[in-house]
């Protein structure tokens, strides 16, 4: 073959290659969903999805609309902040509580239960239809019926003993305490002598500023009550609502009214009795961190050894009530 021959028969295959070359492209470009021609109003390409919806809005070509899963809102074309760089979680000390902690091995059971009447008078006078005033008949009445059936009125430190379960085996059958309040000379006039008939010990609680004031002991008269066996304790400076007061008035109320008590009678006065039966949290703390042993309320009930040393009950002896109603009380335990 000369050379003339083969250079023809040499472009002739280059134009097969080309040829058979755009076929494959034109293939290729058909089938990845891009047309060139056909029926298509646009001479563009535009990009074919399968299945897509064609939603023709009035005077504008044909728009393909994509659908998204309900469940998965649109793309936002908002810029997300950077996310913080995550930092290696601190693991927490290990714990030292153990079931031990809320189940003791052996749990200590409550004592029996000790319940002791404490009766709770005020005036003792003629005041007709006054509560808390009891005639010096009614009250010689109360005091011989505990003493014909088998009442034994105790001192403040003989409760003391028996509420705490010392000496409860030599412990009267019928222990009660008799308790005055507020510092009437009432107290001393009327209620002393009848007390000393039957020789019963008593507490009263005082209010040391109210001392000498008209229808008030004074120290001198208290003090022959100490002589005779009556327990002296503090009722507040002035008998005042602690709840209104400040801490430090509060601690000036109770801490003074104490202090001029043992140094007036030089003893141990650590029992407090709450003015009008009120106090709070304070008045609380106030008698823990200064030592007193045992306060009373006025709230009805038997005094126990399972009430809160500062909440002790008592049971208020109305002037008018009749000595059924006394008797009543007496037998109503807790």
């Amino acid at each position: 073959m000369n050379y003339q021959r083969k250079r023809i028969f040499f472009y002739s295959v280059l134009a097969g290659l080309f040829t058979i070359l755009l076929l494959l492209v034109f293939i290729g470009l058909d089938s990845s969903g891009y047309r060139l021609w056909g029926s298509s109003q646009t001479t563009t390409m535009i990009p074919h999805q399968v299945n897509a919806q064609i939603v023709e809005p009035p005077s504008q070509a044909p728009i393909e609309v994509y659908h998204f899963a309900l469940d998965k809102p649109a793309p936002s074309l908002e810029t997300i902040a950077d996310l913080p760089l995550l930092v290696e979680p601190q693991l927490p000390a290990a714990s030292s509580v153990t079931l031990d902690t809320y189940v003791p091995i052996k749990p200590t059971p409550l004592p029996s239960k000790i319940s002791i009447p404490v009766l709770n008078y005020h005036s003792v006078t003629i005041d007709p239809g006054n509560v808390v005033v009891i005639s010096p008949a009614k009250l010689e009445e109360q005091l011989a019926y505990l003493h014909e059936h088998g009442y034994t009125p105790v001192s403040l430190a003989t409760f003391i003993s028996l509420i705490e379960g010392n000496g409860v085996e030599a412990a009267p059958e019928k222990p009660v305490l008799l308790t005055f309040d507020d510092g009437y000379i009432d107290n001393y006039e009327q209620a002393m002598p009848l007390l000393a008939k039957y020789a019963f010990p008593a507490t009263l609680f005082i209010s040391p500023e109210m001392n000498d004031q008209e229808g008030y002991l004074n120290w001198e008269q208290i003090k022959k009550m100490q002589e005779a066996g009556w327990d002296i304790q503090p009722h507040g400076m002035t008998h005042p609502h602690l709840p209104q007061l400040s801490a430090d008035q509060q601690a000036y109320e109770i801490l003074e009214a104490r202090k001029q008590i043992e140094d007036k009678l030089g003893t141990k006065a650590d029992v407090y009795c709450y003015p009008y039966g009120e106090y709070n949290k304070t008045t609380l703390k106030l008698l823990k961190d200064h030592g007193f042993r045992y306060a009373f309320t006025i709230e009805q009930g038997f005094a126990t050894n399972q009430q809160s040393p500062y909440l002790l009950k008592r049971l208020f002896i109305n002037g008018e009530e009749s000595l059924k109603s006394f008797i009543r009380k007496l037998s109503s335990h807790d």
